[in-house]
């Protein structure tokens, strides 16, 4: 998938919780056609169906200003899905109250997630990876609105932590912890069909934070053990005995 600014306005406008306020951010942004729905929504509570709100969402990426978009926030301040998390994105961040920026987030995201791989180690830095993996395989059967309301199941998370170490591990409570109090984790789905989530638009920053540790991590764990061979290895004109290492022989 090429990541756009028109792709990022897509997932901004997905995580607006209720379709009252997307309709009104649509209305207030210039789009005068959906005026009398946002009028509607103001009086009472608004539904709309998917493929309007897909509609909705479309036009509103294709056709408003990042001027008059951020007029739209400012005038709706909505509040997103799941709430609590600011959406986080390359080319906008929302933190909320209405209050969006034209600003990217990424590398505060890459930072956030070398702090928790630097507590959970390899069983965080897998499952992040078996959430990226598996979100990126729903966004091709899904819209954005839906992966953002149902993630992976745990079951299929713990497959693929398997494929990815060779071993099977499991996420601590401590790990959920400190993966939630991130932002860049959430629990999704229902009580009935629980799912585990990452919020969409931060999933490139993610990968590279995952590329970025693991390769480091792996150079330096072959430093490490580069060192220890050093340390063990004869020095040049030591006896072998001196070295450690015996032949065997008469005395």
């Amino acid at each position: 998938m090429v990541w756009s600014k028109n792709w990022e306005r897509v997932l901004l406008l997905s995580r607006v919780l209720r379709d009252g306020e997307l309709v009104c951010i649509v209305a207030e942004a210039g789009l005068g056609r959906y005026l009398s729905l946002c009028e509607e929504a103001r009086r009472k509570p608004t539904y709309l169906p998917e493929d309007l709100k897909r509609k909705i969402i479309e036009s509103c990426a294709k056709e408003v200003s990042d001027e008059k978009l951020i007029e739209a926030f400012r005038a709706v301040k909505p509040s997103l899905y799941p709430e609590g998390i600011p959406f986080r994105g390359n080319y906008y961040t929302y933190l909320g109250d209405g209050n969006l920026q034209l600003r990217s987030s990424w590398s505060e995201v890459k930072r956030d997630v070398y702090e928790v791989l630097e507590k959970g180690g390899e069983r965080v830095y897998a499952f992040l990876r078996a959430i990226v993996e598996l979100t990126e395989e729903l966004l091709k059967k899904y819209e954005p609105r839906y992966c953002y309301l149902f993630g992976p199941d745990y079951e299929s998370i713990l497959r693929r932590m398997r494929e990815i170490l060779g071993r099977i591990e499991v996420p601590t409570p401590r790990d959920f912890a400190i993966l939630k109090a991130s932002g860049i984790y959430y629990k999704s789905g229902s009580r009935r069909y629980p799912g585990h989530s990452i919020p969409l638009e931060i999933i490139p920053a993610v990968k590279e934070a995952l590329e970025e540790w693991r390769r480091f991590s792996g150079r330096l764990a072959r430093e490490v053990a580069s060192a220890k061979s050093s340390e063990t290895a004869p020095r040049e004109g030591s006896s072998s005995v001196e070295s450690g290492e015996y032949r065997g022989g008469a005395t």
